[in-house]
């Protein structure tokens, strides 16, 4: 076969979407940054990003407008692989991803890659006190099956001991905003001061939220609808 063969079969093989993840992929491996880094960067929806690279097979493929953003908040211009795969029109000075650029350390090959969900940090403290929290870098964790394609799904460590022996501070767990919370659910929900904690639903009132953290359950409490920030479904727990 000749190398010109080589090199159409090569292109045949790689769907517009590959062509674009591989892009994406140089950059974060290049700038050092995650997918949540570049699309605050970009000004870009997180989901944007994440749904592109957790799932391969998700039709989603975005706009030249949104590759614009992104090649202006990253510095690096869309490179003319890239232009062509979208049928744009190419630039006389577009460049190209290095080859085998794929194959280096750091980046996730497109086709069959591991899914991945972002870490979240939570705190037991008022989002005043988490200053020094506040400043980690968010990071990825391999995504469990039960999140896989899920563009809500993140991972988090339990914030304190309110479980006692049941949950460990610090316990991986996953969690999910893919459907509506309901009694019998363990939930992670985070109050308008910044505070999470980890929680069993037993029901939902007019009034807010009924949760407990005693198995049996006893000693309820509740938060008003009010109070709630955010509120996400604890689908999986990592004992450590």
């Amino acid at each position: 076969m000749t190398m010109a063969l080589k090199v159409a079969a090569k292109t045949k093989a790689q769907s517009p979407k590959h062509i674009v993840i591989e892009w994406i992929d140089y950059i974060l491996d290049r700038k050092r940054w995650n997918a949540t880094e570049l699309a605050r960067k970009a000004e870009l929806a997180p989901s944007t990003l994440l749904r592109l690279l957790n799932n391969p097979d998700h039709p989603f493929i975005p706009t030249q407008k949104t590759l614009t953003k992104i090649a202006e908040a990253s510095g690096i211009p869309i490179t003319k692989k890239v232009l062509e795969a979208l049928g744009a029109e190419t630039e006389e000075n577009a460049t190209d991803v290095p080859e085998g650029v794929s194959k280096r350390a750091g980046l996730r090959p497109a086709p069959g890659r591991t899914a991945t969900v972002e870490f979240k940090h939570v705190s037991a403290l008022p989002a005043s006190l988490q200053a020094a929290a506040s400043s980690r870098r968010d990071g990825y964790v391999p995504a469990p099956p039960q999140l896989d394609g899920d563009e809500t799904g993140f991972a988090f460590h339990v914030p304190d001991d309110s479980f006692g022996l049941w949950l460990k501070a610090g316990s991986l767990c996953y969690g999910t905003k893919r459907r509506d919370p309901v009694a019998g659910d363990m939930i992670l929900v985070t109050g308008k001061d910044g505070k999470s904690k980890v929680r069993l639903l037993t029901s939902i009132d007019e009034k807010g939220l009924v949760m407990t953290k005693t198995m049996p359950v006893g000693d309820e409490e509740r938060m008003a609808f009010d109070d709630v920030a955010e509120i996400a479904i604890v689908a999986v727990i990592v004992r450590l």
